[in-house]
């Protein structure tokens, strides 16, 4: 609640400035954003300030290889997760300018066989639509429904998107935004359909090249790129850094169009000052560009609203700033720009910390236009703490499930199950039951990612899975003992008086 007050008030309450791009400015900038790694803890990353069509600025901080102690630069290469969107807007906007598309269009036009299982809504849903993430389903059930078939869906994007006919729409389209993955993979496969190449030759011919972005590719092409200068992905497993996990490995190439790109800092600018200046080549008319900065839907977070470009659009200085981040596997990326400034900036974070992207992009705009920059403590990466507690979970699981089977054991050897307490035995087994019954829901229906174990990270599915298995062997043991130890009881408690009545 205090972050969205501060969110409203930071975008709103604020006296119109005008750029600052001195030495002095620019090293404030460098100072900044090495200060917020160093409180947020991050590895390492990169950055860049783009004015008009000109790169002015771009710099490494940090550490691209820790091990080794190789250093970030603004040539290193990362993933960028979901701000691959806005460059398959791009691509979508340019064909509509061509006159093979409008984005007004039904879906069904270009893929007659979309559905999801409304059929008669679906009909309803206009590229527009996935544009601005409002086609009307929930974001969890469409990314989940991969895991109805892992192995035909992860590498398929017909595939996957024709699996979305299992989905329910909680919303008509365009009744509201609700961020939507799979609509941006819908949006590759149109490309593909409209154009008549695959999504990844159009988007490197008339996308990437044009720009000069030749430091740019997807995961399956990453080995064209310098090798050398790919950065670690680092994620967390268990609450400690992990290299093992690769985006591009992880989610697949049917989730490329809507989170597959790995490039650099310097290549994403350039993309930024494509958009805001007036380059010699131009992806998009100026038309479009104003289109596709315009917020349209809101989103979840207000007052922020999304764009036919992929982006969310709010206020900053009584004008217009334009947003986009990304967060991948083991890196996490952000662009935010004011485009009546022709002002942007480009922000990649080295490893898996989503939280203080959005807040350092603010201060490096901040400290061009003469404020002072946000200082924010952030907290621990969300999927670190979650690793951290699942080991506690994992480990007390076990120590529990120890404790009842050699508790089990004894009573195997002794052959006994009376109980003395049968009443306290049911409360404890009613309450392993209430504890049960959310965990299982979980695990069989809500699928939190793309990737992992259903849609778990590994280290989470663990902890979750042991704890279920654990509850539910408790439950089993006490509820046993409740009903059949209260019978052995009664057994056991009859045969003592018939022998004292035997010896009276």
């Amino acid at each position: 609640f205090i972050l969205s007050f501060l969110n409203i008030s930071f975008f709103s309450n604020v006296s119109a400035k005008s750029v600052d791009v001195s030495k002095e400015s620019l090293n404030k900038v460098h100072s900044y954003v090495s200060e917020q790694f160093e409180t947020a803890g991050i590895v390492g990353g990169s950055y860049a300030i783009v004015l008009n069509d000109q790169v002015i600025d771009s710099n490494g901080i940090g550490f691209r290889d820790l091990k080794l102690e190789q250093q970030a630069t603004s040539e290193t290469i990362y993933a960028v997760a979901s701000v691959t969107k806005v460059l398959t807007a791009a691509a979508i906007l340019q064909l509509q300018e061509q006159g093979k598309l409008s984005i007004h269009d039904p879906v069904q036009k270009y893929l007659p066989w979309f559905t999801y299982k409304d059929k008669e809504k679906s009909k309803e849903v206009t590229i527009q639509h996935l544009l601005t993430h409002s086609a009307g389903v929930n974001r969890l059930d469409a990314d989940g429904v991969i895991f109805t078939d892992e192995k035909k869906n992860r590498n398929s994007l017909e595939d996957s998107i024709r699996a979305l006919n299992t989905v329910e729409m909680k919303y008509n389209p365009g009744e509201k935004g609700q961020y939507c993955n799979s609509c941006f993979n819908t949006l590759g496969l149109i490309i593909e359909k409209v154009s008549g190449e695959s999504y990844y030759d159009y988007m490197k011919t008339n996308v990437f090249q044009p720009i000069g972005m030749g430091h740019t590719a997807f995961g399956l092409e990453l080995k064209t790129l310098d090798s050398t200068n790919t950065a670690k992905e680092y994620s967390w497993f268990w609450g400690y850094r992990n290299t093992k996990l690769l985006n591009y490995q992880s989610f697949g190439k049917s989730q490329d169009p809507e989170g597959g790109i790995y490039t650099n800092s310097t290549d994403l600018a350039r993309y930024v000052s494509s958009i805001l200046g007036n380059g010699s080549s131009p992806i998009l008319s100026q038309d479009s560009l104003i289109d596709s900065f315009t917020g349209i839907v809101p989103t979840e977070h207000q007052p922020w609203k999304y764009t036919i470009g992929g982006f969310e659009a709010s206020k900053l200085w009584g004008q217009q700033v334009v947003y986009k981040g990304g967060d991948g596997i083991g890196s996490s990326a952000a662009i935010m720009m004011l485009p009546e400034e022709k002002l942007g900036v480009v922000l990649i974070i080295g490893e898996s910390n989503s939280e203080p992207k959005q807040e350092i992009a603010k201060g490096m705009l901040q400290i061009l236009m003469g404020e002072e920059p946000i200082k924010a403590d952030y907290p621990p990466p969300l999927f670190k703490t979650a690793g951290m507690i699942m080991l506690i979970v994992t480990l007390i699981s076990l120590i529990l499930f120890l404790l009842v089977a050699l508790s089990v054991y004894k009573r195997v050897i002794r052959k006994d199950l009376s109980v003395k307490n049968w009443l306290l035995r049911m409360v404890i087994s009613f309450l392993l039951l209430i504890i049960s019954v959310p965990i299982g829901y979980l695990l069989l229906n809500v699928r939190i990612t793309q990737i992992g174990f259903y849609g778990y990270p590994i280290d989470i599915a663990i902890g979750l899975i042991s704890l279920e298995f654990t509850i539910i062997i408790a439950f089993s043991y006490h509820a046993f003992l409740a009903i059949f130890g209260r019978i052995q009881e009664k057994k056991n408690n009859k045969f003592i008086i018939q022998s004292n009545l035997k010896d009276l």
